[in-house]
This record gives C-alpha cells, structure tokens and sequence, in this order.
C-alpha cells in the first residue's frame, strides 16, 4: 500500500476513534446528569416523606394527649388549632372506636362514619392507608388521592399533591412503604418499585429509603429516552460537535504526519546543511552572581523557520544521528570558545550527551577529540536520566570519561526514569534540578517539597547542585536557603551567543 492511502487511512480512522471517544465521553456525562436527576428527586421525595412523618407526630400526638373521648366544641377547637399551621394535612378527624365523629371541616357528623380499613400498621399502633379517589365530607363531589393516618383517636388526611410533584425531573417515582408482607403504595405512579427488578437498561432505576424510617422508600425510573427527550437540543449540539471534533482530529492528524515527516527530512538535513547552531546560557553563583560557566543550547533553525529541541531531539533519536550531532555540537562549541580569550582557564562548558551513545560506547570518541583534549575549560557532560545507564557498558564508559578529566553531571534531576543507585555507583560529580522544581517553589507544589531530599543526596555524595529554570529573587533566596550553591535561568541571562557571552564576561 502507498503511503499516501497508508496516512489518509490512518487519519481517517484517527477521526473515527476521537468521534467515538466523544460520545464515550457524551455517555458518561449523560449518566452521570440521570444519576444526579434521579438523586435530586430521591433527596426532594424523602425530604417531603420524613417531613410528613414528622407533621403526624407534632399534630397527632399532643391531641392525643388531651385525653378527650368526645367530639364537642373544646375538642374541634383543639384539632382546627392543630391543622392551622399544618403543611401537609389537610383535614383532621377525631374517631371513637372505629367510627369517624367529626372532622374539622364538617364538624360534628350527623351519623358516624365507618373507618375505612388501613393498608398497613406501624409498630407504634399508626395506620396508613392509601385512597385513589377519596372525597372529604366537606366537598363530597370532589375526589382526590390522599393518605390517611391513624394515630390514637385521631386521624388527618394527606394530599400527595403536598410532595410538590411538577419539580420531579424523573418520568416515573412510587413513594411506597416496604414490610414483611411486602409494599404498599403511598403516592406517585403505583408499580414502579415492581418494574425496577425488571431488564432496565443502566442508570435508569433506583430505590432508596428514608434514613430516619427506613420502610419508608422511593423508586424512581428515569428512561433513556425520556432524558435524550428532555434534552434534545443539548444532545443535538453535542454530537454536532463531536462529529466536527472527530472530522477536525482527522484533518489535523493528517497534517500533522505530513509535517512530521517533513520536520523529519529538515532534521537529518540539517546537520550537512548548517542548520543546527548553538548557544550559551550563563551558570552562576548564587551567593555572588558570578559567572562561573554556561551551558551548551542546540537550536534548530532553516529557511522554513525554527525547529525547537523538544522536536528535534526525539527525531535525532529515532534517525540514529545523536553521535553525529554530539560530534558535530563539540567541535563547533570548542572553535567557538577556543576563540574567546576572555574566557578564563578552568571557566565550566556543561554539554548535553545522549544515553544511548553512553550505552553504544560512542563516548569513548571524545576521549580522542584534540579539541577536548586540549581544552583549558572545565568540560562538564550532562546526561540525562534513561534506563540506558543501568548497563555495565555505560558504567564502563562514564568511569572512563571521569578517569580522563571530565564531569558527570545527572541533568534534569527526578523528571524521567531514576534508580538512586546511580548515583552510588556511577561517576558522576554534579546534578543538576529541573526547572520544574524550582517553578514548584513560589506555589508550595509537591516537586518543591522534593528539593530538600534531592540536596540531602547532594551532601551525602559530595556533588556540586545547579539549579535550572531561576526567573524570581523569591525562587533564587529559597533555593539558596536549601542549600543550593549554582543556578542558571532568566533571572540572569537567557542563552546567548558566543560573542554575547564574552561580553557578559566583561561587564
């Protein structure tokens, strides 16, 4: 297959997973607003269930107490005080045996009532009892739902109209009372708690029951459909927007392959054709900002503009080009300083290798380059953290470069793959924070807490430290106070080239 087809597929599929991943996403944003909607209304439910509780006992109870046995005026006078304030009730009758005597909106009745039969008893003696079409003896042509509760010689009607149902999201909720007999119906939609056992895609379903009584229960049923439904708009948005993102994925991974290989083809040209260049960014002394050396930058730049080296570098990997790269970067940096008289005798030159040539054995090759060799700088080679160190020919290659006059820095301290034993058993003299830590500083973040272990280390191996990335007095004072010696970073010089650098040194 070409390449062409090979790229356009690849993107395409690209689009396809990220629109794919958008409605993952969609879904779990979905589910999580139809659980937060079904709790909401479980939570306004059971909020209205105990708060009728409650509305039983504070009316009910203090009646009781009273200890009337008939119904004349003392006795409704007491009941309509009762109801005045009530919420939830709506009528409140006085009964004598199982026969109702008077209500307080009829008052006292002409012929008694027969109690109508509960569903239920509680343990403490109350009796519910559920009526679809009750008609209160005031308004006899009117029918309703309502509850009515049986306490001592007392009862009250319920409106399940009170529980406020035009602010439940969900389609379908049952308020229901759970015993060992099994469930009776109190208010909502009757059966819902038996549909929830039922297949029922995820998510739609709950039941939940009042902590302060615990029989006292909810289900809810929250359809899929109803949802999507409720929020049409909102979904069609969504996956219009989830079809441009997949659609616009695709596209950019496109160009990016297309970019990628064409950075690629401008790096391993680059190193014939003089397009890397390098420069110098100033170490100091924090406690007297002397310049005491500098560090080794690579740059990247052409005519179709400027590469940066978190690009640069990976592809010098992938292309195998890190040793023709170090190569070419000592002998243009030692030309370049070799040139400078103003630089003085022991002055510090920190340049960056690869693992991979450490583990490859290519750094045996600076060993016979005449320009390192004859060099009047301190050479500091900084490597970086990488599994490649753990081999006996890296720890062979970096005691002889040690042997030979160099300085073994660990670069970037604690931000890629670390085994302390390194720095036990490997050569190295210096090591060098990460400006991620010091950024952490100022913010109290968690890598700043790490920067008095790592100087603890420092001590306990007697290595020269330089912390990188300085931009505030604030991060140079704390570091200082940790025992920090050497920095390098924007608050002194950013990097520079040669000439540039000579003339710092003058001044």
């Amino acid at each position: 297959m070409k390449k062409y087809p090979q790229k356009s597929l690849f993107a395409v599929f690209s689009g396809i997973m990220i629109f794919g991943l958008g409605i993952i996403i969609l879904t779990v944003i979905a589910s999580s607003q139809i659980i937060n909607d079904k709790l909401t209304d479980t939570a306004h439910l059971l909020k209205h269930i105990d708060a009728a509780s409650i509305e039983r006992d504070k009316l009910l109870t203090p009646l009781n107490l009273l200890g009337y046995t008939q119904c004349d005026d003392k006795t409704l006078l007491a009941m309509r005080r009762a109801l005045f304030d009530a919420e939830y009730a709506i009528d409140i009758g006085f009964l004598v045996g199982d026969k109702l005597i008077c209500t307080t909106g009829t008052g006292v009745l002409e012929s008694p009532v027969n109690e109508i039969q509960p569903d239920y008893v509680q343990s403490k003696g109350i009796s519910v009892k559920f009526e679809p079409s009750l008609s209160l003896l005031l308004f006899p042509n009117r029918r309703m739902q309502g509850i009515l509760v049986r306490q001592g010689h007392y009862n009250m009607v319920i409106q399940p109209g009170a529980i406020e149902p035009e602010s439940i999201r969900s389609s379908f909720w049952q308020v229901f009372y759970k015993n060992t007999d099994g469930t009776n119906h109190l208010a909502g939609h009757n059966g819902i708690y038996d549909q929830v056992s039922r297949s029922i895609l995820p998510y739609e379903s709950l039941v939940t029951c009042s902590q302060i009584n615990s029989r006292y229960c909810v289900a809810i049923i929250y359809p899929w459909r109803d949802f999507i439904s409720d929020n049409k708009a909102l979904f069609i948005v969504a996956l219009i927007l989830c079809a441009s993102i997949g659609l616009s994925s695709g596209l950019l991974t496109s160009y990016y392959m297309a970019t990628k290989r064409s950075i690629g083809r401008r790096v391993r040209r680059g190193l014939t054709k003089g397009a890397f260049y390098w420069e110098y960014q100033p170490i100091v002394d924090l406690h007297t900002h002397r310049v005491v050396g500098c560090e080794v930058l690579a740059r990247f730049k052409d005519k179709l503009g400027v590469i940066g080296p978190d690009v640069f570098i990976p592809l010098l990997r992938q292309y195998n080009q890190t040793w023709a790269f170090t190569s070419t970067m000592v002998n243009t940096v030692m030309a370049q300083l070799n040139e400078d008289s103003e630089l003085p005798d022991d002055f510090k030159v920190s340049m960056n290798i690869f693992p991979y040539d450490v583990k490859c054995a290519n750094v045996s090759k600076l060993l016979e380059m005449p320009a390192l060799l004859k060099s009047k700088f301190s050479i500091c080679l900084e490597i970086t953290e990488d599994e490649y160190l753990d081999s006996n020919t890296a720890h062979n290659e970096l005691k002889k470069l040690a042997s030979a006059g160099f300085s073994l820095s660990i670069d970037d301290f604690g931000t890629g793959y670390s085994n302390l034993s390194n720095l036990h058993h490997l050569s190295f003299s210096q090591l060098k924070i990460d400006r991620t830590f010091v950024q952490d500083i100022t913010t109290e973040g968690i890598k700043a807490s790490l920067i008095p272990n790592i100087m603890e280390l420092v001590k306990k191996f007697d290595y020269i430290c330089i912390a990188e990335g300085i931009e505030t007095p604030e991060q140079e004072t704390i570091l200082k106070s940790a025992g920090v010696n050497y920095g390098q970073g924007w608050m002194y010089a950013k990097s520079m080239s040669a000439d540039a650098l000579q003339n710092l040194l003058k001044q």
